[in-house]
């Protein structure tokens, strides 16, 4: 085997899903209803990079180091599958960082993980993107394989990248850009924050929890529900004056149809952090992604507010600030 020194960086965005969640289940809009869902990624972001190995081994670096003789035997689910599916065994080294944590933020990071590692051993393989959806669509695949339990937003969320509608139907997926003006973006981001709940989740019980209450009786009304929201809070965003206190009260009431739907999406702390934010200024919020932890999503009615909240929430909790990013997974360097 030649050492070649190929060496690979590449970034995927991470993603604020605002309502919708739920409807994006192919147990849900494969039966003839459709799906919706509104999101945008944000500035934070999975790092990957990938690299030839001086010898033949198999390195990865995630939470710990492995070193195996051969993709295979490797843990670390999402790497060993992207590796595997493209034939890298052997030879290969792999690292993997976050600005936050890489599983449990409710932000799609393991979406964003799997991009880039498909995006960037594609270019190891000498493979075209054929187009974002094909690459979105092979992300969503993989993470099947590797044994995810979820929706499909977030894989073309990270790959798409942007404030988007996404629409999931039998004929497919669709993804809409929602052209916002500046104005409307600086105020979203001026009154939008995270909030880490201090409570890390593995997801896959919460999502499969989910996925067998969608083929039972109560899945009809809530998500109908919710559908009929997401769809309200795109057509709130496209008016040229966004009320963005009814966006704000839209998120609200979809946190309360996702807390009676499926009890596990939050908890006793999580309930008091909410109220508490609602206490000093918060017109709405949800907790991302499948919930139990990870981040919380608060919209203050002003940036005053947000600003004097952030810092008296400090220590107890990490706020985070972010800004819409536009762009999807992409690379930023190779040598090859």
């Amino acid at each position: 085997m030649l050492y070649d020194k190929r060496h690979i960086c590449l970034r995927a965005p991470l993603r604020v899903s605002f309502l919708g969640g739920g409807t994006d289940f192919e147990g849900y809009f494969l039966n003839g209803q459709d799906g919706h869902v509104v999101s945008t990624t944000v500035n934070l972001f999975v790092y990957v990079t990938i690299k030839d190995m001086f010898d033949a081994n198999v390195r990865i670096h995630h939470s710990e180091i492995e070193t195996q003789s051969i993709a295979s035997r490797i843990s670390h689910a999402y790497s060993r599958t992207a590796l595997e599916h493209f034939g890298m065994f052997r030879g290969i080294e792999v690292v993997m960082t976050s600005d936050v944590m890489t599983t449990g933020s409710g932000l799609g990071a393991s979406s964003s993980l799997m991009g880039a590692l498909v995006l960037g051993c594609m270019a190891f393989r000498k493979e075209e993107v054929k187009d974002k959806y094909s690459l979105a669509e092979l992300t969503y695949n993989l993470e099947q394989e590797a044994g995810t339990v979820g929706g499909k937003q977030d894989q073309y969320a990270t790959v798409f990248g942007g404030f988007n509608s996404i629409l999931f139907s039998d004929d497919g997926v669709k993804v809409e850009k929602l052209v916002l003006g500046s104005d409307v973006i600086q105020e979203l981001e001026s009154r939008l924050f995270l909030v880490y709940t201090n409570l890390a989740r593995d997801s896959k019980a919460i999502q499969t929890n989910v996925a067998e209450k969608l083929s039972s009786d109560s899945r009809d009304a809530y998500l109908a529900e919710i559908l009929n929201l997401s769809f309200e809070f795109k057509r709130e965003l496209q008016k040229g004056s966004p009320d963005l206190g009814a966006l704000g009260n839209m998120l609200h009431e979809g946190w309360m149809m996702k807390r009676k739907f499926n009890a596990a999406s939050t908890n006793p702390y999580i309930d008091e952090l909410y109220r508490h934010l609602q206490s000093s200024g918060v017109i709405g919020g949800k907790i991302l992604g499948a919930g139990g932890g990870g981040f919380f999503l608060a919209f203050a009615k002003d940036a005053d507010t947000k600003k004097k909240l952030m810092y008296e929430l400090y220590p107890n909790y990490i706020s985070v600030d972010f800004r819409i990013y536009e762009k999807g997974v992409d690379t930023l360097w190779r040598n090859f």
